[in-house]
């Protein structure tokens, strides 16, 4: 059995609970018995880093992200890594998308390095409904005139949707994107060449970490290449078929009961 040496887990439907929580007591306990074992820890989430500084913040030792499905790559408040989708290539997309009423979503967004892009029209009446994954909100009259650093496209769009439509922009933008589910109705589209695969695998070439030796859990399509390229690939029990289709295993329990949680004490005592 190869011995984990790193372990990359996604955010939310996966690490948190619906409420949006981790249990903070037993995952710093945890973090403290990696820390021992050699193992580390890396966030590798679609959202933005200011995100998901919030979210680890109870926990502070957790200081490696790939955010952006792989876009950014952050350690100890260092950029690693990063890569954009060019200025051009966003414009011609998001004016594509908006023109065409079939492809056209709820609100769609551009995370940059300066913030996260809204038309003002799309912006809700009441903005607390996005302050969650959005802390950094930058309203604009016209989309295809930001000029930043961006890291990814996000759109919402009826659920059920979701997956024929990320198969349309892929289709659509051949070798310009690579478009994902990402759950709660959502699709990010990012550079064509980059997911969360890329990052993780990135980041452990620089630790001299090979993929064999990698650890990751996720429950929905934009972490697919990650679990599929890992020694260890994790579906969430909540997660969606197509995730636990590539997954080596599948949690006992769901996001909702620690099922990360339970999974980084078996590889803790070499049960995995």
């Amino acid at each position: 059995m190869t011995r984990i040496k790193m372990i990359a887990t996604d955010v939310d439907g996966t690490f948190l609970n619906q409420d949006r929580h981790y249990n903070q007591p037993r995952f710093a306990r945890q973090l403290s018995a990696l820390e021992a074992a050699g193992i580390r820890f890396v966030v590798a989430s679609g959202n933005h880093l200011g995100h998901l500084h919030r979210v680890f913040a109870p926990t502070p030792a957790v200081q490696t992200f790939v955010a952006e499905n792989g876009g950014l790559i952050v350690d100890h408040g260092r950029t690693l890594f990063e890569d954009i989708i060019p200025t051009p290539t966003v414009h011609q997309i998001v004016a594509a998308i908006l023109a065409d009423d079939t492809l056209r979503p709820q609100v769609l967004r551009l995370s940059g390095a300066h913030g996260t892009y809204i038309n003002r029209r799309d912006h809700p009446s009441d903005p607390t409904s996005q302050a969650y994954f959005f802390n950094n909100i930058v309203l604009v009259d016209d989309l295809t005139q930001v000029e930043d650093t961006i890291y990814k496209i996000n759109g919402e769009w009826p659920n059920d949707t979701i997956q024929h439509l990320a198969d349309r922009l892929n289709h659509r933008f051949p070798g310009q994107i690579n478009a994902m589910a990402s759950g709660f109705g959502s699709i990010d589209i990012v550079a064509a060449h980059m997911n969360k695969a890329i990052g993780v695998t990135q980041l452990a070439k620089s630790w001299n970490i090979t993929p064999a030796e990698i650890a990751a859990f996720g429950d929905n399509d934009n972490d697919r290449d990650m679990l599929a390229h890992v020694g260890l690939g994790v579906a969430m029990q909540n997660g969606t078929d197509t995730v636990k289709a590539v997954a080596d295993l599948i949690t006992p329990a769901d996001n909702d009961h620690d099922g990360v949680l339970d999974v980084i004490d078996s590889i803790l005592a070499g049960e995995v």
